[in-house]
C-alpha cells in the first residue's frame, strides 16, 4: 500500500501532535459508517481539497475495503460540483495511476 510522504514526515517531525491527530480521528469515527463507505467519503473530501499523496492512499485502502474502482471514481467525481472541476482535474492523474496498480 502506498504510503503519504507527507504524513510520514509529519509523523516523524511532528509525533505528539501525530497522536494527537490519531485520537481525533478515533473520536469521530464511530461505528456508523462502514470502512467501505469511510474511505470513499475520504477520497471526495480529498478530492475537493486536491490532496493526491493522500488519495493514492486512501484508494488502495478503499479497494482493500471492497470498493470496486467504478465506486471510487464515482465518489471522487461527486467532488466536482462541491469544490469544481479544477479540483478533480488536479487529481486525476493519482487516481488514474493508483487505480491501474
Amino acid at each position: 500500500m502506498s504510503k503519504n510522504p507527507d504524513f510520514e514526515l509529519f509523523k516523524e517531525e511532528f509525533p505528539e501532535v501525530f497522536n494527537k491527530f490519531g485520537e481525533l480521528f478515533q473520536s469521530v469515527s464511530s461505528k456508523a459508517l462502514d470502512e467501505k463507505t469511510k474511505q470513499l467519503v475520504y477520497l471526495g473530501i480529498l478530492t475537493a481539497n486536491r490532496y493526491g499523496p493522500a488519495i493514492r492512499v486512501h484508494i488502495a485502502k478503499a479497494l482493500e475495503a471492497g470498493a470496486t474502482p467504478e465506486e471510487i471514481k464515482e465518489a471522487m467525481m461527486l467532488a466536482i460540483p462541491a469544490g469544481g472541476l479544477c479540483d478533480f482535474l488536479s487529481v486525476l492523474p493519482d487516481m488514474i495511476e493508483e487505480l491501474e496498480k
